[in-house]
């Protein structure tokens, strides 16, 4: 077969200069009977195939792949996502408000009668139907704490594949009446700045943390070179996803399960005691915990 292909490429190198050669189009060759396990045309021109090597890039796996849950972006609105998620804001609005009754007076506003538990239903109704107020709370809480905890509740839609208006609704559903006139008016009188400031800045605000979170994780993770960086802002610009990650991550894999088998179905511990010479009891009864932390 070598030589088959050889010979031809041969005379043409000794022939004279004067020889006629014929023309051959890619069509004609097509036409021709060739033997298209050898060659993609004919026989007389063996073709070779190269197959490119994979580069970098094609045997890169796919960030969404191998991303925790809370930097994935849902293709489709994830509603069980919104609704986990919310349940992860529940506990944390309520440890955000213990936290708020320890803090001094001169930040939170909050007197002694407002940091009393008792009569929480009558107090909560007395501040609902006295607001909404213009309230005296500090700038920083009033126009940094509050569009930062609304983009907080805007980017928990965007991650579940919600687009900026429905992320806008949520936010807005979020801090108005889950917080404002939820929450915090069993300690105080509903804000005007609040109502205003947290859902509409907080789409602004949260629209540029959901962004810059994409940006973090496709420069893999890093802020200047810095991964302690890159995941310490990443958790900030996603606190809540975070959060639930950590808290669901905890009894992700546990199990408890009851095991009636002989040897607590354990294989090895069956294999090393036949080696012992134990005999084996058919009432080994055990309990399994499997805990992973």
């Amino acid at each position: 077969m070598k030589a088959r292909f050889l010979l031809p490429l041969c005379a043409a190198f000794i022939a004279p200069q004067t020889m006629a050669y014929s023309s051959v189009s890619v069509d004609d060759r097509l036409d021709q009977n060739c033997d298209t396990r050898y060659s993609l045309y004919c026989p007389e021109l063996p073709s070779f195939q190269y197959e490119q090597p994979e580069t970098i890039d094609s045997l890169a796996v796919e960030p969404q792949d191998t991303l925790p849950r809370y930097l994935v972006t849902s293709e489709e609105t994830d509603f069980d996502y919104v609704k986990e998620q919310t349940y992860t804001i529940l506990g944390l609005s309520v440890s955000t408000v213990a936290l708020m009754t320890l803090l001094p007076e001169s930040f939170t506003n909050w007197d002694s009668e407002d940091r009393s538990f008792s009569n929480l239903g009558k107090k909560w109704k007395d501040n609902v139907k006295a607001g909404p107020v213009w309230d005296k709370d500090d700038h920083v809480l009033n126009y940094i704490a509050h569009p930062y905890f609304g983009g907080v509740y805007y980017t928990v839609a965007r991650h579940a594949g919600y687009n900026e208006f429905q992320s806008f609704g949520y936010s807005f559903i979020m801090s108005t009446f889950f917080w404002e006139y939820g929450v915090e008016s069993f300690a105080e009188v509903p804000s005007i700045q609040d109502i205003i400031v947290t859902p509409f800045w907080g789409a602004v605000v949260g629209e540029w943390m959901y962004q810059t979170e994409l940006d973090i994780v496709a420069n893999g993770g890093e802020v200047l070179g810095s991964e302690w960086l890159g995941s310490t802002s990443l958790f900030f610009l996603n606190p809540v996803g975070h959060i639930h990650w950590w808290v669901t991550d905890i009894w992700r894999d546990n199990s408890v399960s009851l095991t009636y088998n002989p040897w607590f179905d354990n294989q090895e511990f069956a294999e090393q005691a036949y080696k012992m010479g134990v005999e084996e009891y058919d009432e080994f009864v055990g309990l399994k915990f499997s805990f992973r932390f």
